[in-house]
């Protein structure tokens, strides 16, 4: 009998780390300040796409989000259909890349409610954007606690 097993590896830390703080703030300001929604999540986008190309982790994906938050900078009506996209192809993405990932599943979920309900996306993209930010700051303090 064999037994295989993939271990899978943050190769970056500290991109995790800075993704869980910026997904954080981003959802404080979502729930404090939904007028400057448009604002707030297309430079959240952008800063992501900007993380993802300089730690050379995903720069599809960077692409796409720097793509993502000028098209919901320049048409502030299509936030909840360019977010969703943007949240498919990133479920999509670490779904196919690292097995059936819960943060792949929980995107994918959130994506289809934002698009089913696009009068709330104000709070869905925030809870999204709190549910990201922590996920992420506890993965990065795993690795450190696994590291020392």
């Amino acid at each position: 009998m064999q037994i295989r097993f993939t271990e899978f590896r943050q190769e970056n830390p500290q991109r995790q780390f800075i993704n869980g703080l910026m997904a954080l703030a981003t959802g404080v300001f979502t729930f404090a300040i939904p007028e400057m929604l448009f604002v707030i999540v297309a430079a959240y986008l952008i800063a992501t796409g900007i993380v993802y190309i300089a730690f050379r982790s995903s720069p599809g994906i960077g692409g796409i989000a720097i793509i993502a938050g000028l098209i919901i900078y320049t048409y502030p009506n299509f936030i909840p259909t360019t977010f969703a996209v943007f949240l498919l192809i990133f479920a999509f993405g670490t779904i196919l890349s690292g097995g059936l990932s819960f943060v792949g599943i929980v995107s994918f979920i959130f994506a289809l409610i934002i698009l089913g309900t696009p009068e709330f996306v104000n709070i869905l993209i925030a809870a999204f954007l709190l549910f990201y930010g922590v996920t992420n700051i506890l993965a990065w303090w795993q690795l450190g606690k696994l590291e020392s």
